[in-house]
């Protein structure tokens, strides 16, 4: 059982690969408010999520942002299991025993044990890592007429698993007479992407007393695929029979795509001269063109309400493209007959079930965000020590891309910056989607011409790290000027 979950882990941690979708990364501000950033974001912190907030500045007299590796890289990264924590791993693999040869050996589980560790599989095993780099991007606000404009230059890289209970059944348990699995649960999909996004962003003025003024914006994301694995369809199971007769139907199907630097090549007809050519710039497998808009309104100066639809658009990957199924029905009638269970890896999967295609689509991440942002020290017209932002958002993803859900989710946020203080204090929390529950905090320090974020999406992690379910890492540094 332990090398099964090491396995699992070490493929979905080892190959995880601009919207943000409605689940995915955003900046460590946002974040730190509960990935609250519909209504409340500005400057860059628009790139991704409401593009009409880049319009938008912290200070009306710093006319650029800029984003580099340089003192801080921009590094966020999530890492999210539904099921399995550290105290839960200490109990099914930390224990070990000597045996009457003095020699270490592992635990061996009871059936109170495998039924424990099935129960945390009740909803499924859900395995997902979600990881963005930010290498540049600069903003330049033109002028109060003439708007804003930004560029930016980033990599995305994302994996998702999902390890049916019923495959768990069935590892543990064996197939007793009666028994039936359904394997159509599981899931799996990889990519990376690397994004150059173009935007824009102006505002109108409206003067009314029920609309101050009104933003826009549009992001163009220009999209270069290294790596695409993904599930079209998993539809296999396993049934015994009261006579012990075993039925195995398997119907799935795979795509899969690899930047030519990789020299991954799988399949019959592959080459075995392909080699791995390793570069800061591999030539992508697939290209596509992605879409922002976003809208900010200002209500007066205490209230902001922003909408947005990110993750419009496909990827088209045309280089190594591979195809991986297999569409079979086995029954077994007995088990002990060599004649029926002879290559039976090869029955059901086939001989060779990869072949080279000439392309295959994966959509972007699509989905709706809404929000409200409210400044409580303006409410109360100055009588709050220092400046009190209370923002929430909507998020509901459209598609089942990587990086969305179906599941929408609520947001809620706070910011406060005392007065005269560099440091700014954030948290939130959100409700939905694959965790259920986060508790969000982060710090931000800003000198004027440079800002720096720390902050995690889940305080459990640093308090409870033991109990956490996930595991991120979020800083970043902003230049202005």
């Amino acid at each position: 059982m332990k090398k099964i979950f090491l396995i699992i882990v070490i493929f979905h941690i080892s190959i995880h690969s601009q919207s943000a979708g409605s689940i995915g990364l955003s900046d460590v501000r946002s974040l730190s408010l509960g990935n609250t950033y519909t209504a409340s974001s500005y400057g860059l912190y628009g790139l991704g999520t409401n593009p009409s907030a880049i319009f938008e500045g912290k200070y009306e007299n710093k006319r650029f942002e800029l984003l580099t590796i340089i003192p801080i890289p921009n590094l966020n990264s999530n890492f999210v299991s539904n099921f399995f924590n550290l105290n839960e791993y200490n109990y099914f693999f930390g224990q070990k025993s000597i045996d009457e040869d003095g020699k270490e050996v592992g635990r061996y589980l009871t059936q109170s044990d495998k039924d424990r560790f099935l129960d945390l599989l009740k909803d499924n095993g859900k395995l997902m890592s979600d990881i963005q780099v930010t290498y540049f991007a600069l903003l330049f606000r033109i002028s109060e007429k003439a708007g804003a404009v930004s560029f930016s230059f980033r990599d995305v890289f994302n994996s998702n698993l999902i390890f049916p209970k019923s495959l768990a059944e069935f590892l543990l348990n064996g197939n007793l007479p009666g028994d039936e699995f359904d394997f159509s649960d599981a899931e799996f999909g990889t990519t990376w992407l690397r994004n150059y996004s173009l935007s824009y962003a102006n505002s109108i003025n409206i003067n009314k007393d029920y609309l101050q003024s009104l933003n826009f914006g549009i992001t163009l994301n220009f999209i270069s695929g290294m790596l695409l694995t993904k599930t079209e369809k998993f539809n296999s199971s396993f049934r015994t029979d009261e006579r012990n007769t075993l039925y195995v139907k398997n119907d799935y199907l795979i795509h899969s795509s690899f930047s030519p630097n990789f020299g991954i090549d799988i399949g019959s007809d592959s080459s075995s001269e392909n080699k791995s050519n390793f570069s800061l710039f591999p030539e992508p497998s697939g290209s596509g063109l992605g879409i922002d808009i976003g809208f900010l309104a200002k209500i007066n100066d205490t209230w902001k309400v922003g909408l947005s639809l990110t993750g419009l658009g496909s990827i088209n990957w045309t280089k190594n493209v591979n195809e991986t199924g297999s569409k079979s029905e086995i029954i077994i009638t007995d088990v002990t007959d060599t004649n029926q269970t002879k290559e039976l890896d090869k029955k059901i999967f086939g001989d060779d079930n990869t072949k080279k295609i000439s392309s295959t689509k994966s959509s972007l991440p699509t989905a709706l965000h809404f929000g409200v942002a409210f400044r409580l020290d303006n409410f109360l017209n100055g009588k709050f020590p220092g400046q009190m932002l209370i923002v929430a958002d909507y998020n509901q993803g459209l598609n089942k891309a990587l990086r969305n859900s179906l599941s929408p989710r609520i947001s809620f946020g706070a910011e406060w910056i005392p007065p005269n203080w560099v440091l700014e204090f954030r948290t939130g929390f959100s409700i939905g989607e694959f965790e259920k529950f986060k508790w969000a905090f982060g710090l931000g320090l800003d000198l004027g011409l440079l800002e720096f974020n720390i902050g995690t999406t889940n305080l459990v992690t640093l308090l409870k790290p033991n109990s956490a379910y996930s595991l991120s890492l979020l800083f970043d540094s902003k230049w202005r000027f």
